[in-house]
């Protein structure tokens, strides 16, 4: 234990003397003046020896705060001498701000150089950067790229990079920049004759104006190159005759002023303006300087001269169109090589991801016979649940035959109870027969009786005697003789109607005799007389034969004045024959 706490001791010793924490205070206090006082931070880091740095990441943070010291006070460096360690240690080890920074100041040095495709190659790495912290340095990053833009004519993006910056510095509070990334966009807008993006953003700077009066004179120049280039004659005019009244102007102001006078046609005015450009200064050799040129002498009727200056024209925009095409190429040949690059680092993660594809086979394939053993022994358990369960089931079906046959039996015992009760009420019925007969035999006796209904009561009183005779007997031969004869009788329609009739009107004489104060015919008292013996509607109507004795019901109804939704009509007759 004594010899591993004598080697933690010795390596942290070692950690500790391989780093130089006086250096490392001396650059936290140049990076903490950096914004404030770059040139008391250049000093600082000046003084720092070189050669007493230790280790790649002490290294490449002095090479960085130099580098980043360099620019903030203004001195361009053409070399990558002081960078390089930065660039070796920080675009592989680097934090995002780190990246970000390094990118940058290897972009301005690249654009010192004149090799601005390299230096946009930076600026678009710099730009693919996520979570970076240093909002300052990207928004400087914007501004750098978008000079790029300009130089190449992509103005629509020179505009798009100025207004993403102008608002990055609007967020940490720098108006100055704000107010330069503003009036370059305004520029940008009024070159590609965006008319209403150029109002929205000259409304913006002359709002800040006020604040950040450092830029009055560029302001002005720009306000005026916007009016002349949107302006209406009348105020183009108002604003020159304004100008004109001015002791002195910048050149730059005379060359818009130049190209108002040729919008409002005065070619004399915009000729005399124009030769007060001073010829040594670098306007004159700008495109829009060669542009303007031909035009004057062609509105003065010069012609020769406008012939010239067209030519000459002509030739600079050629070599600057050689210039833009040679940097684009450049640049679409490094963007293949970056292709090339991102396609080999595709292949290596395709490798690793069929490596990790066969590694999850694998895994996969020890999964499944693992499964399988499993699974297995839960079948067999499934198949001893399901052989218990189907024993539990032959159990339960036994049970449920047992309940069946039970059942069986007490259904038995009620048929058994019922047919007792129906022998009861044949009994009990028999018993009404044996008295009705009686009383039809009284009433045959009668000599006043009409022949045909003592020949009716005769009939009845057989039939009666017949049941009684098949019930005492309680033989079949006696009781198909019965039915037989109960079906002769039927089988009359007319003559049984009439009789039914005929023994109603002896056995209850007041109900035929209600009928026939209503004015019913025999023939509709012969149809009641068939509810009266408990018959249904349909029943009668198939003993009639009547498809529908709906007419002939409606009848008797308005006759006896029962409404047709009052009551049924079984249940008046049979209700009647009681009371009466």
């Amino acid at each position: 234990m004594k010899y591993i706490l004598h080697i933690i001791g010795l390596c942290l010793l070692f950690v500790g003397c391989g780093r130089n924490t006086e250096i490392d205070r001396q650059m936290d206090v140049a990076e903490g003046l950096m914004l404030s006082s770059p040139d008391s931070a250049l000093h600082i880091l000046d003084k720092i020896n070189a050669g007493g740095l230790s280790g790649k990441e002490q290294m490449a943070r002095y090479a960085l705060l130099k580098s980043m010291a360099l620019d903030k006070n203004y001195i361009d460096t053409t070399t990558f001498d002081v960078l390089q360690p930065a660039i070796d240690y920080y675009l592989d080890h680097g934090t995002p701000d780190e990246k970000l920074r390094t990118y940058f100041y290897q972009g301005r040095i690249l654009q010192n150089r004149e090799e601005f495709d390299f230096a946009m190659q930076c600026y678009l790495k710099a730009k693919d950067i996520n979570d970076y912290t240093d909002t300052l340095t990207f928004a400087n990053m914007l501004v750098a790229q978008s000079n790029l833009y300009f130089r190449s004519y992509q103005i629509d993006d020179y505009i798009s990079n100025n207004l993403r910056a102008a608002n990055l510095f609007e967020k940490i509070g720098n108006e100055h920049y704000v107010q330069v990334g503003l009036i370059k966009a305004l520029d940008g807008c009024i070159i590609s004759n965006y008319k209403d993006k150029a109002d929205s953003i000259l409304l913006k700077v002359e709002d800040i104006a006020g604040r950040v009066p450092e830029h009055s004179d560029i302001l002005s120049s720009i306000k005026v190159m916007h009016l002349i280039k949107f302006g209406e004659e009348s105020e183009v005019r108002t604003l020159l005759d304004s100008l004109s009244t001015l002791n002195s102007y910048n050149d730059e102001i005379k060359l818009n002023m130049a190209l108002g006078y040729l919008n409002i046609k005065e070619p004399s005015k915009a000729k005399l303006m124009f030769e007060s450009i001073d010829t040594n200064s670098d306007i004159v050799e700008s495109i829009k300087y060669l542009s303007i040129r031909p035009k004057i002498f062609e509105a003065n009727r010069q012609y020769e001269d406008a012939l010239a200056a067209l030519h000459e024209c002509f030739i600079a925009c050629e070599n600057e169109n050689e210039n833009i095409i040679y940097q684009k190429t450049t640049v679409a040949e490094e963007r293949h090589k970056l292709e090339i690059e991102n396609l080999s680092q595709i292949q290596d993660r395709d490798k690793i991801i069929w490596l990790s594809v066969c590694s999850i086979l694998l895994l996969l394939l020890v999964i499944g016979v693992i499964s399988y053993l499993y699974r297995l022994g839960k079948m067999k358990r499934i198949l001893a649940e399901k052989e218990q369960s189907r024993l539990k089931l032959e159990n339960a079906s036994l049970q449920n035959q047992n309940s069946i046959l039970e059942l069986e039996k007490q259904t038995a015992e009620l048929e058994t109870e019922k047919r007792h009760l129906a022998i009861e009420n044949m009994m009990l019925r028999i018993s009404q027969l044996e008295t009705e007969n009686e009383q039809l035999k009284v009433l045959s006796e009668k000599d006043e009786l009409p022949d045909d209904v003592k020949k009716v009561i005769k009939e009845r009183i057989g039939i009666l005697n017949a049941l009684f005779a098949a019930n005492i007997l309680d033989n079949e031969p006696a009781a198909t003789a019965y039915v037989d004869l109960v079906k002769r009788e039927i089988s009359d329609k007319e003559k049984f109607m009439n009789s039914n009739r005929l023994a109603f009107k002896v056995s209850h004489p007041m109900f035929i005799k209600y009928f026939e104060e209503h004015g019913l015919t025999e023939y509709e008292i012969n149809y009641l007389c068939l509810y009266a013996i408990g018959l249904k509607g349909k029943e009668v109507g198939n003993y009639m034969e009547l498809r529908r004795h709906y007419n002939i019901s409606s009848d008797i109804r308005r006759k006896l004045g029962i409404d047709e939704h009052e009551t049924n009509i079984g249940i008046y007759v049979r209700k009647l024959l009681k009371q009466l």
